[in-house]
C-alpha cells in the first residue's frame, strides 16, 4: 500500500479523496481537518465542515458543471460524465480539495475509473468496524433495523442513492467490497486509518493526515491538538443539540448519536454478528476485527 501521496507532480491533482462506507469516522474526519486546514468554523449550522470540496454524489454540482438536468439521465450515463466532473473542480481550484466519498472505485460503462488519478492528490480512507457500521447505520437510517443494515454490509450490489434524488448514485460493493476496491487500485495513493484507532489517540492519527497531506508548519503538533480539542464528539453532541447538523438525515434523531466502538456486539444478536462474520471474515482479522 502506498502512504506517499505524489499530488506535486501534476497541477491538476488537487482532490484528497475522505472515501469510506457510510458511517465510519468520514464526517469526523471533515470536522478535524476544517480545524486543521480550514479556517476557524464559525457557531453555525452551515460551516460544520469548512473545508474546499463536497461530496462525490452532489448532483447540483453535477449538473452545474455538464451544464445538464441529471434529473434526465440515467445513473450510467451520470457515471460516463464524473470523471469529467472532478477533473473541472481540480482544474479550476488554487487549493487543494477535500472530497466526500461513499462510493466504491469502479469503473463506468466506458470503462473508465470514475475517480481519475490524475486530478487526484490521495485518498484518506476511513475503515470502522462492521458490527458497529451495521448499528450507527440503522438509526442513520432512522429504524433499528438492524437485519436490514446487515444485509445492505454483505450485499456486493448495495447502492446508495441514485435515480432523481438529492444524491448521484453510489454502488459501495458492500463492506469488505469496499474497502478493496479502494486498495485494490494502485493509481491513487492511499491512507488508511481505522475509527477506533482515532477514538484510541486522535492526535496521532490526526498527525499521520498531516504528514500524508505534506503539511508544514513549525506549530503542527498545536494545530493537531488544537482541531482535536474542538472536535471532541461530546462537544459535536452538544452543538448538534444547540444548532442542529444540516447533514442529519430527516428519519434520524440525530447525527452524532453515539460514536463508540463496541455497540455491534452489544446490540446486534449472535445471529446478526454471524452474518457479518461469514460473509467479511477475512478482512476483518487483517484489520483487526477478529470475533
Amino acid at each position: 500500500m502506498k502512504t506517499e501521496a505524489g499530488g506535486s507532480q501534476n497541477a491538476i491533482r488537487k482532490i484528497c479523496w475522505l472515501a469510506s462506507f457510510p458511517k465510519s469516522g468520514n464526517t469526523w474526519t471533515r470536522i478535524l481537518l476544517s480545524h486543521l486546514v480550514g479556517e476557524k468554523p464559525s457557531d453555525s449550522e452551515l460551516d460544520y465542515v469548512q473545508l474546499n470540496g463536497s461530496i462525490s454524489s452532489n448532483r447540483v454540482r453535477f449538473d452545474n458543471l455538464t451544464g445538464l438536468p441529471s434529473s434526465d439521465m440515467t445513473d450510467d450515463e451520470i457515471d460516463i460524465l464524473r470523471p469529467a466532473t472532478y477533473r473541472s473542480i481540480a482544474k479550476d481550484s488554487s487549493e487543494r480539495l477535500y472530497v466526500k466519498v461513499h462510493d466504491a472505485y469502479h469503473e463506468n460503462a466506458q470503462g473508465n475509473p470514475i475517480f481519475p488519478a490524475d486530478c487526484s492528490y490521495g485518498v484518506i480512507y476511513l475503515v470502522r468496524n462492521p458490527l458497529d457500521v451495521a448499528v450507527s447505520y440503522a438509526f442513520h437510517q432512522g429504524h433499528q433495523d438492524f437485519a436490514k443494515t446487515v444485509a445492505q454490509l454483505n450485499c456486493a450490489d448495495h447502492i446508495m442513492a441514485g435515480g432523481p434524488r438529492s444524491q448521484l448514485r453510489q454502488k459501495t460493493f458492500g463492506w469488505a467490497g469496499h474497502y478493496k476496491s479502494w486498495h485494490q487500485q494502485t493509481e491513487i495513493p492511499v491512507l488508511t486509518i481505522r475509527y477506533e484507532d482515532m477514538l484510541e489517540d486522535t492526535e496521532a492519527c490526526v498527525m499521520q493526515m498531516a504528514k500524508f497531506l505534506q503539511l508544514e508548519s513549525d506549530d503542527m503538533a498545536e494545530r493537531v491538538a488544537h482541531a482535536v480539542a474542538e472536535s471532541h464528539f461530546d462537544k459535536l453532541r452538544e452543538k448538534e443539540a444547540r444548532i442542529g447538523f444540516q447533514e442529519r438525515p430527516q428519519k434520524a434523531e440525530r447525527f452524532f448519536r453515539s460514536g463508540r466502538a463496541g455497540e455491534g456486539r452489544e446490540q446486534l444478536s449472535s445471529e446478526l454478528q454471524n452474518e457479518i462474520y461469514n460473509v467479511n471474515h477475512e478482512l476483518m482479522r487483517k484489520l483487526g476485527y477478529a470475533k
